[in-house]
């Protein structure tokens, strides 16, 4: 209780002063590089928070005073925050949409492009700001992503069994990964939303006995060799969920 007390009372460190940035501005440029060559090379961007949370915590454990204050599980909090907003701001906001004008054969667009979604950016961060803990974005909600950086940091912080338990998973994750397992979508599964994991569950399902559903001559038009994703059923699914989500901020 006494230190949960004292790790209450720490003054929270500033994001601009020169130890903040000395820890976050490497790790941006590296989870930029790391969303730029996920979204090139696989199509997706993956969360780095826990990169950060982990870089905080070693640094933190060095015996030279300077880095003891990354033991600051709120400098370890907004390590996780940034090279996580870095990968997913430069995969995802800026290079991807910056491909659809090459793709379709206007690379004149491409600039003009980059322009507008790195302004678009810098709105999307504001209104995800604002709007957090509200009906859109309620704080209770699963974030998965967010409680497992949190829960890592809380463990470094603590210490003990937690930290060795955490340890652990990490180990289990390196080798699953090594063995091409997605331990990434294993590890949602303990703390995902029930309803978001029972809707995932139902895709790929779906997804698996496409062909036998929708293989017949009854959907042949519709659905080409029971593909839905030729069809484009997903992304269909995706945008409306969208629509409806856009409708609930208004």
């Amino acid at each position: 209780m006494q230190r949960a007390a004292a790790t209450t009372r720490q003054q929270h460190p500033a994001f601009f002063s020169a130890a903040s940035l000395a820890l976050i501005t490497p790790l941006c440029v590296i989870g930029a590089i790391i969303g730029t060559q996920l979204i090139v090379t696989l199509g997706i961007t993956t969360n780095t928070s826990l990169i950060g949370a982990l870089a905080g915590m070693a640094l933190g454990r060095l015996p030279l005073a300077y880095v003891a204050r990354y033991k600051s599980v709120h400098l370890q909090n907004l390590a996780q925050s940034a090279i996580s907003a870095a990968t997913f701001g430069a995969g995802n906001a800026l290079l991807l949409p910056v491909g659809i004008p090459f793709v379709m054969g206007r690379p004149d667009l491409v600039e003009p492009m980059l322009l507008g979604v790195f302004f678009a950016m810098l709105v999307d961060g504001y209104m995800l700001y604002r709007m957090f803990d509200s009906e859109v974005f309620p704080a209770t909600g699963a974030w998965p992503p967010g409680v497992a950086a949190a829960e890592a940091i809380r463990a470094g912080d603590e210490g003990g069994r937690k930290l060795g338990v955490l340890g652990l998973g990490v180990l289990v994750g390196v080798i699953g990964s090594l063995f091409k397992i997605p331990m990434s979508a294993f590890g949602v599964a303990f703390i995902g939303n029930i309803w978001a994991l029972m809707m995932f569950g139902v895709g790929l399902l779906i997804r698996s006995y496409s062909s036998n559903l929708f293989g017949g001559e009854t959907f042949a038009t519709i659905f080409p060799g029971g593909d839905l994703t030729k069809a484009y059923v997903p992304q269909g699914v995706m945008v409306g969920a969208g629509i409806v989500a856009l409708i609930q901020v208004v």
